[in-house]
């Protein structure tokens, strides 16, 4: 498997993740505090940028 995928499905198990996180800091502190499900939002938009790059980059070889 090569890294662009590798990377893609790091990405979409930060989605689950963040929805997760997301989900559970809207049900027990809607509105309080701060919300943790952007730690792997971001990390997630890291990953999938990653991915494009790469995929990108061996394509236009």
């Amino acid at each position: 498997m090569e890294k662009h995928q590798k990377l893609t499905i790091v990405g979409v198990i930060m989605l689950v993740v963040t929805f997760l996180v997301n989900y559970y800091h809207q049900e027990t502190h809607p509105g309080m505090g701060f919300n943790y499900a952007y730690v792997p939002g971001i990390l997630m938009l890291i990953a999938f940028s990653l991915s494009f790059v790469l995929f990108t980059k061996n394509n236009l070889k």
